[in-house]
């Protein structure tokens, strides 16, 4: 085989090394749709989690002073962003909650932990600081000061920045969907990437946590549905008369109640503890025990066939009333 003829070699050199470093950038700069998804839903994700975290919260400080959540609830959302981030990101994990869920990490490069302190203070103490100085100008009139005061010329400037600020949000959004590098500008100033955490699953998206989320849903769906067919007395009583005969025991009967005087009522007594709470309309059922109309019949309405009586145990199915002679 004769040898190749040295200009054909030449060539062929010099298109490989012109074409190799763009077939190299190319290959790092192309992200899968599957990694976009992946990090659009771990956004999503970390907002949710700061939305539940946040009721217990609000919860918790409506006991001290009625309204206080609300009128904080700028700093408590600040806070929990914050405790999350420090817990995640900030304790060495590359990743937020949301973002080890969906398989990703920031990628680790030189000055990796100084700029993922000045993402925090910039994501999450940037955007509280912004919102409580224009809430602070709003209040104190800014808008609606004279046209040429200083006043008026800074809300203005501030309103230009919110504007530009909101062009180049949308900007950063459109390349991300075009490259899928950099989810906010943020991100991308600093140069904060977000790659797969394990490579081998690349192409893969979890749906765990979504799954999770639907079976629950449907889980507290289906017992808000059944709660109000349950009668929590009448189960009680089902059970316990039913566990009762199966294993043959006897029927246990409050010593303290079955030794209480004919005339007085064993409901009351047992609600109240209180011996002197003669029957009222008293009425008397089959097994011949007296108790007052309202007491026995609310009693029969809440257990239904499972009615028992407090004094001997025997069912109860009907009452008629006490004639005094």
């Amino acid at each position: 085989m004769s040898a190749p003829d040295p200009q054909w070699a030449n060539a062929w050199s010099s298109t490989v090394s012109r074409t190799e470093p763009r077939l190299t950038h190319t290959h790092a700069t192309v992200v899968s749709r599957n990694v976009r998804v992946s990090k659009l839903d771990a956004e999503l994700l970390d907002g949710e989690l700061t939305q539940m975290l946040r009721e217990p919260v609000s919860n918790a400080l409506s006991l001290v002073r009625p309204g206080l959540a609300e009128t904080y609830r700028l700093e408590i959302d600040t806070v929990i962003r914050a405790v999350l981030f420090w817990l995640s990101v900030g304790s060495h994990r590359r990743a937020t909650y949301a973002q080890g869920l969906q398989n990703l990490q920031y990628a680790r490069t030189s000055g990796f932990a100084r700029r993922v302190h000045l993402f925090g203070i910039l994501s999450i103490g940037g955007p509280y600081a912004w919102a409580r100085m224009v809430g602070s100008m709003s209040l104190a009139g800014w808008a609606d000061a004279p046209h040429t005061s200083i006043r008026a010329l800074v809300w203005r400037l501030v309103q230009r920045i919110e504007r530009i600020t909101k062009v180049a949000a949308l900007l950063n959004f459109a390349a991300f969907l075009a490259l899928g590098q950099y989810p906010s500008i943020v991100e991308r100033i600093l140069g904060l990437r977000l790659v797969h955490a394990r490579p081998q699953i690349l192409h893969s998206v979890s749906f765990e946590f979504l799954n999770r989320q639907l079976v629950w849903h449907a889980f507290t769906e289906f017992v808000m549905f059944a709660m109000p067919l349950v009668n929590p007395m009448k189960a009680r009583a089902w059970i316990v008369r039913n566990v009762r005969s199966v294993l043959r025991l006897p029927i246990s009967v409050d010593q303290s109640v079955k030794e209480l005087p004919e005339d007085v009522c064993a409901v009351c007594f047992v609600e109240a503890r209180k011996d002197d709470t003669h029957a009222v309309n008293p009425y008397v059922t089959g097994c011949g025990h007296i108790y007052c109309y309202v007491c026995i019949s609310m009693r029969m309405m809440a257990e239904a066939d499972e009615c028992s009586c407090l004094r001997c145990g025997a069912k109860v199915d009907k009452i008629r009333q006490h004639l005094q002679l």
